[in-house]
């Protein structure tokens, strides 16, 4: 059965937020503007904007300084044997400067090796904009959506943003067997010590010991009751297993 926009939409945020990079593609400054593509991390913002960290000598800045049109290929890992069985994004938008600390501490949260940069004078943060995407769920099953396809639903979780730190603190003060549980019944990860080190509309990000496991929620979420109610409903299906 052929997926809604809506589902679309969810399972393109849930591939964009389980990646860590992407394939971004500029035009190349110095070459007449050449497709050129390079591997970057990312993280992906509330309303599912990407986020990233470049540095001004790298070539792919130089690039969106003459021509701040990109895109990222989100692509999620797979055991297909032929690999275009398995399913992929390629989000269209323009890259913008962002001085706003919470784009900083959202990227860094994902990505807390770059904070030994991040301070640089050279370095400055980007959040892309999510004009079109274009969508293969696998072999020959290809489409493109608005970018508000993408993103109409993540931008209702304004209250999940606002709320997010402190839930993070609660659940690692508070519910750590919850967070444990949580990458070891239901994601099937090793070890404890889990930690949650961010939550948005779709779902919550741990990690332990430089490891990252995405935890999807069945359904979005649009604010902090609700994230309360859907992690406490995961806790229990957890112990269950």
């Amino acid at each position: 059965m052929a997926l809604t926009r809506r589902e679309l939409g969810r399972e393109i945020r849930n591939l964009m937020r389980a990646s860590r990079t992407a394939t971004l593609s500029t035009g190349l400054a110095i070459a007449d503007a050449w497709p050129y593509g390079s591997m970057v991390t990312v993280a992906v913002d509330f309303d599912a904007a990407p986020l990233l960290l470049f540095s001004g000598l790298s070539d792919h800045t130089r690039n969106l300084e003459a021509d701040n049109r990109a895109s990222l290929l989100f692509v999620a890992p797979s055991r297909h044997r032929n690999p275009q069985r398995g399913p992929r994004v390629t989000i269209l938008g323009k890259m913008r400067k962002t001085r706003k600390p919470e784009h900083a501490q959202r990227f860094l949260a994902m990505h807390p090796e770059a904070a030994l940069y991040a301070g640089f004078g050279d370095f400055d943060f980007y959040r892309m904009s999510v004009e079109r995407a274009h969508w293969v769920g696998g072999f020959a099953q290809a489409q493109w959506l608005r970018g508000r396809d993408v993103s109409s639903e993540a931008l209702a979780g304004k209250s999940v943003a606002e709320s997010a730190l402190e839930i993070i603190e609660h659940m690692n003060a508070d519910h750590a067997d919850a967070v444990d549980l949580y990458a070891r019944s239901l994601l099937k990860r090793r070890g404890s010590g889990w930690r949650m080190t961010g939550i948005d509309p779709d779902g919550a990000d741990l990690e332990r010991n430089g490891r990252f496991a995405r935890l999807c929620f069945p359904e979005s979420i649009i604010d902090a009751g609700q994230a309360r109610d859907v992690l406490v409903a995961l806790a229990a299906a957890a112990r269950r297993k």
